[in-house]
């Protein structure tokens, strides 16, 4: 089970109150880890003093409203619970895109620290537009993500998003990004050859949704418990709402959801949906067969007739037309006027 140690915001945000580079530090202020994992620590770093502690099990946002609260729970939900129809309570599906100017390349980057080993690792977002220009089409927006485990070579503080950074920030919370900010292909390709450099580093990148699920899942990072934080911050009173059963049906529908995977399930629902309609109109399509079954056994039997007549001889032609096969002995100008049925 992990716990969330870190937070790091870059360059993201909606106009007039964006995060430039912002770190909110919950480290060592909880209890101690009981098996701490031995560690190595980062270049020029000091070395820790005490066994590792864990993350603030507990905190309080007071901002005002409109100061960001919803925004902040945005953007770590995007990194968690990928994809627009996630968004946090119900927003349109281009909600996050607004967080992004037409030159950025924004960064979301959670660090989650083990509640028994105290191992750490980053999963984060990035995010630009294609072609740095603002568009409505969301097949311009690209969005990719990342995993590591920090390490001598790479950590949350160490983070390429710029051309330059600091080995270590100047002071504690100050940025550590230097210079000119990277592309998304220029973060990927610094975060690739510090993989290759530092395997420990287990480098991971994605930019599909259900794999990126899978991947969180082979972390240990279960998305399915995000998605019910999500809904129970969907609006106030939403987690009192959540859990709100007034039947046991209701409660029987929550535990299968929280314990079946939808994929495996969605085409069965799609199956059973498809014979419900078809057995509601059993009744309509047995009397619509019925029907044309003793339609096809009437027009049957009077084609049946027509060729039997056909093939009768002596059988007068109607007016200028012809019997093949029949012979006529009587003379054409003694025919009789043909009546309806010859």
């Amino acid at each position: 089970m992990y716990e969330l140690s870190r937070i790091r915001l870059y360059s993201i945000g909606p106009a007039g109150a964006r995060y430039a580079d912002t770190v909110l530090d919950l480290r060592g202020v909880g209890a101690e880890v009981p098996d701490p994992a031995p560690t190595q620590a980062e270049f020029f770093e000091d070395e820790p003093v005490g066994p590792p502690r864990r993350p603030a099990p507990a905190g309080v946002l007071f901002l005002e409203n409109g100061g960001g609260k919803s925004v902040l729970l945005k953007l770590i939900f995007s990194v968690m619970l990928p994809g627009h129809r996630n968004t946090l309570g119900g927003a349109s599906s281009g909600v996050l895109r607004k967080f992004l100017l037409a030159d950025d390349c924004g960064h979301v980057a959670l660090e989650w620290q083990h509640t028994l080993t105290g191992e750490c690792v980053v999963v984060g977002k990035v995010s630009e537009w294609r072609g740095r220009q603002v568009s409505n089409d969301p097949r311009k927006f690209a969005e990719a993500w990342y995993s590591f485990r920090p390490g001598p070579g790479l950590s949350l503080d160490s983070l390429p998003v710029a051309e330059s950074t600091a080995v270590r920030p100047s002071a504690e919370g100050a940025s550590g990004a230097q210079g000119r900010r990277r592309t998304m292909k220029g973060f990927r390709d610094a975060l690739t050859e510090a993989g290759k450099a530092y395997p420990h580093l287990e480098v991971h990148w994605e930019e599909i949704h259900d794999r990126w699920n899978e991947h969180l899942g082979d972390l240990g990072l279960d998305p399915e418990l995000f998605r019910y934080q999500r809904e129970m911050n969907a609006d106030e009173g939403e987690a009192a709402g959540l859990f709100a059963v007034k039947k046991d049906s209701d409660f029987t529908d929550l535990l299968l959801r929280a314990v079946t995977d939808t994929r495996d399930t969605d085409g069965l629902a799609d199956l059973v949906h498809g014979f419900g309609n078809k057995l509601g109109r059993r009744a309509e399509l047995m009397a619509e067969r019925d029907f044309t079954a003793g339609s096809v056994e009437l027009l049957g039997r009077i084609v049946d007739a027509a060729g039997t007549r056909a093939r009768a001889p002596g059988t007068w032609p109607r007016s200028g037309s012809t019997a093949p096969g029949i012979r006529c002995s009587v003379p054409p100008w003694r025919w009789p006027t043909p009546t309806a049925g010859c």
